[in-house]
This record gives structure tokens, sequence and C-alpha cells, in this order.
């Protein structure tokens, strides 16, 4: 009987885990975009170090770098500015 009872509880711990709620799936949304914002930020100042300190001596390739993050950074906000559902409430 204990076994069964252990079963039972370990298989609803485990379907319970497996479901989420849907409010939390959106904020774990806004945290990867979060995350995707500020890497692809970080990674346009690494890229302005590089060319200042003579790692990357081709400009031009760097000045690809830098507007394909800055194109992805804008398409980013251009999506959270469509998902807002309460946007009037945030700003």
């Amino acid at each position: 009987m204990k076994k069964i009872t252990l079963s039972v509880a370990a298989l609803s711990l485990a379907i319970s885990g497996y479901t989420t709620n849907p409010d939390s799936t959106q904020i774990d949304n806004n945290n990867l975009v979060k995350e995707i914002t500020f890497t692809a930020e970080d990674m346009i100042e690494w890229i302005i170090e590089d060319v200042a300190n003579g790692y990357i001596t081709d400009t031009v390739i760097a000045d690809t770098y830098i507007d394909n993050l800055l194109d992805i950074l804008s398409k980013i906000e251009d999506l959270q500015k469509i998902d807002c559902e309460n946007c009037d409430e945030i700003d």
C-alpha cells in the first residue's frame, strides 16, 4: 500500500512539474527577452572594445556585426510593442 501511495504522489509531483501556469510562461518570456537584449548590447560593447584594442582590424566586419545586432535589438523592441497588453500601465 505504501508503494502505491508513494507512486501516486511521485506521479502527481511529476505531472504538476510539467504543467505550467500561463502567467509564469509570460514571466519566463520576459526574462528571455531581457537576457537576449542584454547579451546583444554586451556584444556590441565587446566589438567596439576589440576594434579599439586592435583585436579586430577589419572595421567593415565590425560595423556589419554591430548593424546586425542593432537590427536584432530593434526587432525585439518592435515585438515587445506588439505583444504589450498593458502598455499604458507599464509606461
